[in-house]
């Protein structure tokens, strides 16, 4: 974890964490949060700095095939920009296919509404702080790996179980988000 003193600090912070990721062995840093209390009251400022600054250097230097990315902030929300149904670098999976993966493995649940469905989406990203988190890629492409020689091929099913759990906290979901 690396937390951010000044002001205006987290591109540079991202960076020198990609750096040291790159420059250490996966077994000894496999992932990094880059924590910005500065930005714990500016989510569209934060949002800003991540979509424009950060992510587009990572993907200009080559830096995403090194690491995922994921924004973590206390007031998160999925930006709404006409592109709600693309997956963006970063973001939370848009609230149409929260809703979809939901349907799909808790389709008992009708009562559940997608606007309930897109805010528990929302709440998953909630953190104290503003947050950028670094994964290693080669992490993430074997986890990927793992879920599709799985047996059980349940796709997607994390994000619908994390939907679920996120609804039974505030009494509006599954009866319980069994194992899936």
């Amino acid at each position: 974890v690396e937390v951010v003193e000044e002001e205006g600090g987290l591109v540079d912070a991202v960076f020198s964490q990609i750096c040291a990721m790159d420059r250490t062995d996966e077994a000894d840093l496999a992932t990094v949060l880059v924590v910005d209390p500065s930005f714990d009251d500016n989510f569209d400022g934060f949002i800003r700095v991540c979509d424009d600054v950060v992510e587009a250097a990572i993907q200009a230097t080559g830096a995403t095939a090194l690491v995922g990315r994921a924004w973590f902030h206390p007031r998160y929300a999925t930006p709404i920009d006409g592109k709600d149904d693309a997956l963006r670098p970063g973001h939370a999976i848009p609230p149409t296919w929260a809703a979809r993966y939901f349907r799909q493995y808790y389709p008992d649940d009708v009562h559940v509404d997608d606007r309930a469905i897109a805010q528990a989406n929302d709440r998953i990203r909630h953190t104290p702080h503003a947050t950028v988190n670094l994964l290693r890629r080669s992490q993430l492409v074997a986890a990927k790996q793992k879920e599709d020689a799985s047996p059980l091929k349940k796709p997607n099913a994390i994000y619908a179980r994390n939907v679920a759990r996120d609804l039974l906290l505030r009494g509006g979901g599954p009866a319980a988000p069994r194992e899936l």
